[in-house]
């Protein structure tokens, strides 16, 4: 018996979202013959700091000004797209889809998306498309949120639509997870999906023939990610496949360094490595910076899938410990072509975590929304700096 025919399953479920069961079945095998561990994914090679990053530039400078009319001519030339993150669900906010929480004014992560990238067609006169990747577990009720939505229905043709596969949990013996209503659970394998799914979707070659060049990618959760002209401008000067924003680290209140994904090199060469393969023995408050998971691509260098490693990783599930393998974005900065070169090339640009420019304000739990909602709004309010007179809005 296949595992689709298996009554625990929902096959309606797993075909609509693209079960991969030969995928699975090998994962399975490799947790129970002691083949995958976390252990496995921490980075082999000699690891040093990053220092040497450019940092965004003091927005009245001329540095910025150069980087900044180069982004609006993008968006001015409707070469600008908006990738949103909004496969998670609000587990930590009562459950459904964080992308539909209210943030504030009775708005939602997803609207304030929305209304940034529809501010942007205002000034410069081209529709900045917002491609939303959704997974099992929000697509259905994000749809019927955006029937609710102004600019959602004003600019029907700026909203698209990719969804992430579909995967099922395994417990600690490699065996499907059954949760306690005797039904198997599911997960998405990870947003380093996005660039299979960028291609499988019909999105990559829909975004190309309106003439799209550059991809804004972040979390629906985070309102910083707005689509700033600077920002698109630093990776259209730099001339790299990928730009990564980092932020300088800080401790928490409680003394605490942040921990997360960081830019390194590793036996030299650069790349962005996610928090859980660093090992133990590497103290992280060495590492200057945090990558924020918001990110500019260059579409072009993604016509072609880029299949990412896909890490095993534990969570909570049902009050029991289960498994699954994800892949994450930026390890993509780490893939190598046959003859040793970078899959894509790399840019790092470092940002302000707060203030009018800030671009790093995550919301994982109700908590964090409560702290951050006056911050979140005015970032929102005053969405980024609109010169007047701008060459981009002349005709290009």
């Amino acid at each position: 018996m296949s595992i689709r025919e298996d009554p625990r399953a929902d096959r309606q479920l797993l075909d609509r979202f693209r079960f991969d069961a030969e995928r699975w079945l090998a994962q399975c095998e490799a947790v129970q013959q002691g083949r995958a561990s976390t252990e496995q994914a921490l980075v082999d090679g000699v690891i040093e700091p990053v220092t040497d990053v450019e940092t965004l530039a003091d927005e009245e400078s001329e540095q910025d000004a150069e980087v900044r009319e180069i982004g609006e001519q993008a968006l001015a030339r409707g070469e600008v797209a908006m990738v949103v993150l909004n496969g998670g669900m609000a587990t930590r906010f009562g459950g459904g889809v964080k992308g539909a929480v209210e943030v504030g004014d009775g708005k939602s992560f997803i609207a304030l998306k929305l209304e940034d990238a529809a501010r942007a067609q205002r000034v410069f006169g081209r529709v900045v498309p917002v491609v939303l990747m959704d997974s099992f577990a929000t697509r259905d009720q994000t749809r019927r949120h955006l029937e609710t939505l102004v600019e959602a229905a004003r600019h029907p043709e700026a909203v698209l639509h990719m969804d992430q596969t579909i995967s099922i949990r395994l417990d600690t013996d490699g065996c499907p997870f059954v949760g306690n209503d005797g039904k198997f659970r599911y997960y998405a394998p990870g947003h380093g999906e996005f660039f299979g799914v960028l291609v499988a979707s019909g999105v990559f070659a829909g975004l190309a023939r309106r003439g799209v060049r550059w991809l804004c990618f972040g979390n629906v959760d985070n309102l910083g990610a707005t689509i700033d002209p600077s920002i698109i401008g630093h990776h259209v000067r730099n001339g790299r496949d990928m730009t990564v924003e980092v932020t300088a680290k800080r401790r928490d209140p409680n003394g605490a360094w942040d921990v997360g994904g960081a830019a390194v090199r590793v036996d030299g060469r650069l790349c962005v490595v996610e928090g859980f393969r660093f090992p133990p023995s590497l103290r992280q408050e060495t590492l200057p910076d945090i990558q924020t998971n918001n990110m500019v691509f260059s579409l072009g260098a993604l016509a072609d899938p880029l299949e990412l490693p896909r890490y095993l990783v534990h969570k909570r599930v049902d009050g029991r410990d289960s498994l699954g393998f994800e892949a994450i974005t930026c390890e993509a900065s780490g893939l190598l072509r046959p003859g040793g070169n970078p899959r894509l090339s790399l840019s790092l640009l470092r940002v302000p975590r707060e203030g009018p420019r800030g671009r790093f304000f995550p919301v994982k739990s109700r908590e964090d929304l409560e702290r951050l909602r006056p911050q979140l709004l005015e970032r929102m309010r005053a969405g980024w700096a609109l010169r007047e007179h701008s060459s981009a809005r002349q005709s290009v």
